[in-house]
């Protein structure tokens, strides 16, 4: 009798601390959730002004074990606003009862859209239930597992329209400052009026810890985007196997610093199931780097190898370098691009204040002498590799009286330099291809053809001190511009009478 006189007690005990626990999580949670509300109108003002998002709690219901919220997101438009209504339940924690596990949490939650007369189409193409549903399971530590499930929709009027889902799983865990996530996504199929899109599988995780240093690994199985064409005929791409690793850290002018790593196994384009065009080997490499005052940037990228209907036109690489970018006004510019359609539209005009801002900054990034080099540009075939490099290095013009942006850009140039290398044999086969490829020749036509147009320009442009013939398979170009002054292959002018060599007469 005693037994269960204290069995029951502490029955008793463990569901008055179940009932409080879940009462005091639920306060906690309406104060974070008024937090996180105001916090990301804050960030969309900062950051996205121009979609003017209004986001607003409209009704919250809190109970002992369980809360009722709805929210209202108002999107403003050019007649008016739209509206769009989300009702969210919230079962408490340390045990929710709607999804009760043996080890406390913090709180499920489940939102999903409010039938309205906006998205009535939405709700019919759903079967009537909500297009979006969100599920997410948070624990007290910080960590949390979601789903997010848009539901089959087909459109009944015509049934033109068809979407298979899409259920994308979630995972974020919190341990020793570092958060961990992963996504993935299960396959869809989306089709409309004869266009497809398609995947087969997708799928990210990454890192972030206190330093805000943070890795992201992604991948893209396979993913195929078709229509029809003009005479109906099946027109397709298909991207197999994109990865996209990334490593770095947020830099105080705003920007991402680190690697960036893409690389794409390979795309196809085909008509009717041909392929007429396939890229092997694509890669990207980027990385970004700062010191007290510039941000410095080099990109890489290659391919692998390019067929066009089943000829190999070779492969080729090219590293870009971006270099003295004044930090400082770079975030200026980035947070502000929109202000410079003005610098660009004649007759446009926006407030003193800002245009004067947008300009000092624009100087100030001229200032620097922003650099962009390429080193090198390399394309190669069986016969033979060209390569070209080349870098502009602007400058503050000493003036701003001028008329366009294109008047601006001709006097900021302080230097600009190229060198070029190409093969004859490679311009030959690549000119080859083109008759057999274009002109529907034969090998042996298009070689005899190939061989002496590319030997006729070439005479041309040594003819003319465009070009320089280092050897019987080697013709050479370099151009320097300095100081108003250019050389080209040894021929030194004033820019404005290299500028009128190549003017019609009359033109002005």
């Amino acid at each position: 009798m005693k037994k269960s006189i204290v069995a029951v007690g502490v029955l008793v005990v463990l569901g008055g601390a179940w009932v409080g626990g879940s009462w005091y999580t639920g306060k906690v949670i309406q104060s974070e959730i008024e937090k996180s509300l105001v916090n990301a109108q804050k960030y969309i003002e900062q950051y996205a002004p121009e979609y003017k998002i209004k986001m607003n709690i409209t009704d919250y219901q809190r109970g002992v074990f369980s809360s009722q919220v709805s929210y209202a997101f108002d999107v403003a438009n050019g007649n008016g606003s739209d509206s769009v209504s989300i009702a969210q339940k919230i079962s408490h924690g340390p045990f929710p009862l709607d999804h009760f596990s043996l080890s406390p949490k913090l709180a499920f939650s489940k939102t999903e859209l409010i039938k309205q007369p906006s998205l009535d189409s939405f709700f019919d193409m759903a079967g009537g239930k909500s297009p979006l549903n969100v599920e997410v399971l948070a624990s007290y530590d910080g960590s949390s597992e979601g789903k997010v499930v848009i539901e089959p929709l087909t459109d009944k009027s015509d049934g033109t329209f068809k979407f298979s889902g899409l259920t994308l799983n979630v995972a974020g865990q919190v341990k020793d400052s570092e958060t961990n996530f992963t996504m993935t996504s299960s396959p869809f199929d989306m089709t409309e009026h004869g266009s497809q899109v398609s995947y087969d599988m997708a799928k990210v995780a990454g890192t972030q810890n206190k330093s805000k240093e943070y890795t992201v690994d992604g991948s893209l199985g396979k993913l195929t985007i078709a229509k029809l064409g003009d005479e109906g005929e099946k027109e397709q791409i298909i991207l197999n196997n994109l990865t996209v690793k990334s490593q770095g850290k947020a830099g105080k002018f705003d920007m991402n610093l680190g690697l960036i790593n893409i690389a794409l196994q390979n795309v196809t384009y085909t008509i009717n199931d041909k392929p007429k065009m396939v890229m092997d080997g694509l890669t990207a490499v980027s990385n970004v780097q700062e010191d007290e005052k510039f941000i410095n940037q080099v990109i890489d990228t290659t391919i692998g190898q390019l067929n066009l209907d089943g000829k190999n036109l070779g492969s080729g690489s090219m590293k870009v370098k971006l270099d003295r970018f004044d930090g400082g006004a770079l975030q200026y510019l980035n947070k502000n691009s929109d202000q410079l359609a003005y610098l660009y539209m004649a007759g446009a005009t926006s407030p003193q204040g800002e245009s004067n801002l947008m300009m000092n900054n624009l100087m100030t990034f001229l200032d620097a002498n922003p650099t962009i080099s390429i080193t090198p540009l390399t394309w190669k075939n069986d016969k033979g590799e060209s390569q070209i490099d080349m870098a502009l290095t602007l400058m503050r013009p000493a003036s701003l009286e001028f008329s366009d942006m294109t008047q601006l850009l001709l006097n900021s140039v302080k230097q600009f330099n190229s060198s070029t290398k190409l093969s004859v044999p490679m311009l030959t086969e690549m000119t080859k291809l083109q008759y057999e490829l274009s002109g529907g020749l034969s090998a042996e036509d298009s070689q005899t053809q190939a061989t002496a147009s590319v030997q006729q320009t070439i005479d041309m442009g040594i003819a003319q001190k465009m070009l320089s013939k280092k050897d019987d398979n080697t013709v050479t170009s370099y151009f320097n511009y300095a100081d108003g002054m250019l050389d080209l292959n040894g021929q030194k002018m004033p820019a404005e009478q290299f500028i009128n060599m190549f003017m019609m007469p009359g033109i002005e």
